[in-house]
């Protein structure tokens, strides 16, 4: 396998994804812990294996009462974590799971780098923020601690938490105009921040003074150090009682018991490979262009390979890092093949090979500006990830590994609302809004997604209260609320995403930078499921919105309905300001449908109309269901319904066409079994119901019918992209040629071919 041969992203030549124990080059001053006992009974194990996830969930909550930053207590945008001597993952916490996946790398970083000079020690901890290293990006800071035994390492723990200003030219640390990393917030290696139980004073000045908040990042540091005191008081209560072998023969089991658990479920899955690929918007501020982020998986030899080869190469905002790029698959196989290990992701890290193409958007080299770069790329990445496991997903024969099957999570970019200048009190702040972390949830094969439900992978972030964002901020609310036909349309409809407005309030004027993705380019559906609507943002100059409140009395709760001039904000921008006159208008996506929409039942359909998530005019136009009358009155006209259906079957099948081009195939026959939600292998070929799609050595797809539509088409919440980019997107659709079911969906961009995404037995 090739690897990358980039040195920032190697020690001494040995590639980082996986650095096997034995190979760590540790100074022999440094002595550790590895005794185990081989008869701790299975009681014990348990008492203890519980013990150690609730001294990890005890760590969180510390952090999130100690901490005075609204991001900690409101966005529990933060993760701890238990690591064994060596830096390998015991438990790694409920919080945001891709900030804890570099935490280990960290600690194997300071084992060969720091063991000699300045020396390990009982009471030291470590601060790192560096991207090339462990953090996602600056913002992300891990703080990492070794726990003792007499004069022996015994185990790390640590948490990462994000922080609300290190410096850098972009107030809140996302910076979209960044051309590169010396914009940015500093970046530090691993440095002795606490030295034998006494914060350093001088250390803790150098990284404070950076930031325009020095006091909060001051206060977020002690939460940290108070979580990880908790944490290792706790862990040594752990041994005290049962013995420092006993603990460890437990944090070795819950590692070789995840490795099992992932090795079983990974046997149920044929060899194969199977992709995804999206595009980012915008470089930076005033570029139109599209860049394209590539994922793919393969099965092989009893191990998953994760590529990014194919994709762009770096530039400007929406570069991240190969640590932010792993912590993101990590952070989606861990709720999809580890979902009853607790989070202990050891066994699954060590049945992982990474294929990696430095240089690009998704493992960016120094020096490159990556701060931007998780709320675009690495999120993306997350969702591309997530797509391509569920498409490996279905083709194992274990029909509960085929329940985890998920479309397209919602906010595949994160749209950052970033705001400063002079709050209420007369002092200044810097923010951003949190309330994207309400995402919507996938739809799988058996139920609908979740409306603002969350991240599959972020299990504690909650969107924050209007009312603490108003406490804190100089901002009046408007609105906030779903919106409805959001969601991916499908067999099973994805959640719905949702819209905010906001004016300054107590001030004379917001500064707001923008970072994000998913505003031209909506993300995919799965299995014939449609895409979701896409992010925005709408300045409404000269709404004069006090004097309108003044003259009705009443809220707003539409654009429509307030006036003033329309600015489409692109997804990288650093020049916007509202004043009292104008109006910030913000919607994050929803997620992705999954399914034919024609095979949804009627009576859901109508249960979503009833509750004002799906409009009567999207339900008949892709639906296919007409609904009468209103409210408790409404009713599916099941005539009329069966009617529709079957004419929109015959017009796809009217206006869909063969492939015309290249036909690919390899000369690879996969075994028999099925490929995804409509398609199976059977006897050398891809088959849909009856219907042959071609041979199996080949691409399924150009065996479909393909019909080309506007993007428009997909969702009613999708904008023209010509406001956005020069490029053409399309809402594909590939059908069955004999029962017009709708087998997938892509969003191809300049009429490129069917995506060759699913190789089974390669």
């Amino acid at each position: 396998m090739a690897v990358a041969t980039d040195q920032e992203l190697q020690w001494d030549g040995r590639f980082l994804p996986y650095i096997p124990p034995a190979q760590l080059r540790i100074h022999p001053s440094l002595r550790l812990h590895t005794e185990t006992v081989d008869d701790v009974d299975p009681i014990t194990h348990e008492v203890l294996r519980h013990a150690l996830w609730n001294v990890n969930t005890e760590h969180g909550n510390v952090i999130i009462r100690t901490s005075g930053s609204p991001i900690c207590a409101y966005g529990h945008d933060f993760n701890p974590v238990i690591l064994d001597e060596e830096g390998g993952y015991v438990f790694f916490g409920k919080f945001n799971l891709y900030l804890a996946v570099g935490a280990g790398a960290a600690v194997k970083w300071t084992l060969e780098h720091r063991s000699e000079n300045p020396g390990i020690n009982p009471g030291d901890m470590f601060l790192t923020n560096d991207p090339w290293i462990n953090a996602t990006h600056q913002p992300d800071v891990t703080l990492i601690a070794p726990l003792f035994v007499g004069d022996e390492l015994f185990c790390w723990v640590g948490n990462t938490l994000h922080q609300w200003d290190l410096g850098g030219t972009a107030p809140g640390g996302f910076n979209p105009i960044a051309e590169d990393l010396f914009w940015e917030a500093p970046n530090f290696r691993p440095v002795k921040i606490v030295e034998g139980g006494e914060l350093r004073r001088d250390v803790e000045e150098l990284y404070t003074g950076f930031s325009r908040l020095p006091e909060l990042v001051a206060l977020d540091l002690r939460a940290m150090i108070t979580g990880n005191n908790a944490a290792r008081a706790r862990v040594n209560e752990l041994v005290d009682r049962y013995g420092a072998a006993a603990v460890k023969a437990t944090m070795r089991k819950l590692q070789d018991d995840s490795q099992v658990a992932f090795e079983r479920r990974l046997a149920s899955i044929p060899d194969g490979s199977w992709s995804e690929e999206g595009y980012l918007e915008v470089s930076l501020p005033g570029d139109r262009d599209l860049y394209l982020n590539r994922m793919t998986v393969t099965k092989r030899d009893g191990k998953l390979i994760f590529s990014n080869r194919g994709s762009a190469p770096q530039s400007g905002a929406l570069s991240a890092c190969y640590p932010a790029w792993r912590g993101g698959i990590v952070s989606m196989l861990a709720p999809t093949m580890l979902y009853d290990q607790m989070f202990a992701i050891e066994g699954a890290l060590r049945c992982l090979d990474f294929d990696l193409e430095p240089g690009t958007i998704s493992c960016a080299t120094r020096p490159a500006a990556v701060s931007a770069g998780t709320a675009a790329t690495l999120l993306h990445s997350m969702g591309m990830a997530g797509l391509a496991i569920s498409k490996m997903l279905a083709t194992s024969t274990d029909a509960e590994l085929r329940t985890e099957i998920q479309s397209s999570m919602g906010v595949l970019g994160f749209p950052i609302n970033a705001i400063d200048g002079v709050d209420q009190r007369g002092r200044p702040y810097v923010s951003f809004l949190n309330e994207p972390v309400g995402a919507a949830l996938a739809a799988s094969p058996w139920r609908d997604g979740q409306d603002t439900g969350g991240w599959p992978w972020d299990l504690q972030s909650t969107m924050p209260n209007v009312e603490d964002n108003e406490l804190f901020y100089p901002i009046l609310y408007l609105w906030r609320k779903e919106q409805p036909d959001s969601g991916g349309a499908g067999k099973y409809r994805g959640g719905n995403g949702a819209e905010g407005a906001v004016v300054p309030h107590k001030t004379a004027s917001i500064h707001w930078s923008t970072v994000a993705a998913e505003v031209a380019m909506p993300a995919p559906g799965l299995s014939g499921g449609y895409p979701p609507s896409t992010n925005s943002y709408l300045l409404l100059h000269g709404a004069k919105i006090h004097a309108q409140l003044a003259k009705t009395g009443r809220m707003p709760t539409t654009p429509e309905e307030i006036g003033g001039k329309r600015d489409w904000v692109p997804a990288k921008s650093f020049d916007r300001h509202t004043t009292t006159d104008d109006v910030w208008v913000f919607a994050w996506s929803g997620a992705g449908g999954y399914g034919d929409p024609l095979e949804r039942e009627p009576e859901s359909v109508l249960a979503d109309v009833t509750a004002g998530r799906v409009t009567a005019a999207w339900a008949k136009k892709t639906y296919g269901v007409v609904v009468d009358g209103s409210g408790t009155s409404a009713r599916v006209d099941r005539d009329a319904t069966a009617r529709r259906r079957t004419k929109i079957r015959k017009k796809r099948l009217a206006e869909g066409e063969p492939w015309h081009g290249a036909r690919e195939d390899d000369g690879i026959v996969p075994p028999d079994g099925p490929v995804s939600e409509y398609v199976r292998v059977e006897n050398g070929e891809y088959r849909c119901g009856d219907v042959s799609l071609g041979a199996a050595s080949g691409n399924y797809k150009a065996g479909a019918l393909v019909r080309d539509l506007p993007v428009t088409d997909a969702n009613p919440n999708i904008r023209e992209p010509s406001i956005y980019t020069h490029r053409i997107i399309r809402f594909r659709q590939l059908i069955c040629p004999q029962t017009g079911t709708l087998i997938d969906t892509e969003v191809p961009v300049d009429d490129t071919p069917p995506s060759w995404d699913v190789k089974p037995g390669r």
